[in-house]
């Protein structure tokens, strides 16, 4: 298995930054396993595996190691969308209950599921869930969504911008009726293969796939008397719950390794994705019925946050230099893909670690050695 790749393009200076910014997070977030892996014009110049995929048997990671990319999927939802719209297969405009009967008495587009701006009630934030359907492999997202469709809206369509799983579990059942093809089978024929993604593929419940990542995650016990009668360790890391992605397939249940995501990254730079108006959509702003952008974040006088786009991601600056991407975030798993157009330069960032960590303290120092 190959650890590093280290090719012409990266001054010294580049690389001892990125890996001593890396293995100083790892450290201090207790992350079990990083790849980073960097491409520019299209070729990598850079892949690096660091640390350990599997913590119990200390098994390596490796460039080609696989990890669950959580909320990235959204990238390939919302590219799916728009080559329907490129199809002439629907419309951003359509109502959302055209497609999904349950949900035609809410005055929502397709539009709106996308740049987060619906209103649907996101069971993913629900305590019931957490506690009840989260882990249970007998439960798809059928009745979840039919809780969603029996809730209010939570807030009048296109008036604010709140992240939602549900919506994009929706656009991927919306993705099936308008094409008549299962989700993944039009992941698969549309993009996968035509761009040669070989590794990419749905979420296995409850099995360790080859070279597939085990996740881990930060448990607080705030009671550290005793269990089994040894002391608990205020900070374990521990092995990740299970989530059955299937319930929010469109909204994050792909796994893959970093050069599949590189591959997606430079079709998009090169715009070999899309054959229409699609390369357009992927790329615009959401925005409110005030007028505003879909902000990812309180808009600050000092700093806007990014802003939602059409395609699934997102549109931020670091250092004044546009970046499209986005993270993802799973029980046990953090994951990033950005392509910065004005250098030329994709960048996929994958670990092992969940529960909530700030993966911007990971990506922020490698993107910064790379625009410096």
């Amino acid at each position: 298995m190959i650890h590093a790749i280290v090719l012409a393009g990266l001054t010294a200076s580049q690389i001892s930054t990125i890996e001593s910014s890396v293995r100083a997070r790892m450290a201090a977030a207790q992350i079990p396993s990083v790849v980073v892996r960097i491409d520019r014009d299209g070729k990598n110049i850079y892949a690096h595996a660091f640390g350990y995929r599997d913590m119990a048997d200390r098994v390596p990671a490796n460039v080609d190691t696989r990890f669950q990319y959580g909320s990235i999927t959204k990238q390939f939802t919302g590219a799916a969308i728009l080559t329907l719209v490129e199809d002439g297969k629907l419309s951003l405009d359509d109502r959302v209950g055209k497609w999904l009967p349950q949900f035609a008495k809410f005055p929502i587009t397709i539009r709106q599921l996308l740049v987060h701006t619906s209103g649907v009630a996101d069971y993913t934030g629900e305590l019931w869930y957490l506690h009840k359907d989260y882990t249970n492999p007998f439960v798809g997202s059928g009745p979840l969504l039919e809780w969603s469709a029996s809730q209010k809206l939570e807030f009048v369509p296109g008036t604010k911008t709140v992240y939602d799983n549900a919506a994009y579990t929706m656009l991927a059942r919306i993705v099936e009726r308008a094409s008549k093809e299962s989700f993944f089978s039009y992941l698969q024929q549309r993009f996968f293969k035509p761009l040669g993604m070989t590794s990419v593929a749905p979420q296995t419940f409850y099995k360790i796939e080859p070279n597939t990542a085990r996740g881990y995650m930060i448990i607080d016990n705030k009671d550290t008397s005793t269990a089994y009668g040894l002391p608990l360790d205020p900070r374990a890391l521990l092995p990740s719950m299970a989530w059955n992605m299937e319930q929010v397939d469109g909204a994050g249940y792909l796994v893959g390794d970093a050069a599949d995501l590189q591959k997606w990254d430079n079709a998009l730079l090169a715009g070999r994705v899309f054959k229409g108006v699609g390369a357009k959509l992927f790329h615009e702003p959401g925005m409110l019925t005030n007028g505003k952008p879909t902000y990812t974040g309180p808009e600050n006088p000092a700093h806007k946050p990014g802003v939602y786009l059409l395609g699934g991601l997102g549109n931020f600056l670091v250092d004044d230099v546009s970046v499209y991407g986005a993270n993802g975030g799973t029980s046990g798993f953090l994951s990033f893909t950005a392509t910065i157009p004005s250098k030329h330069i994709s960048i996929t960032t994958l670990s092992n670690h969940g529960a909530d960590l700030n993966n911007s303290l990971l990506t922020l120092p490698i993107m910064r050695a790379l625009l410096h």
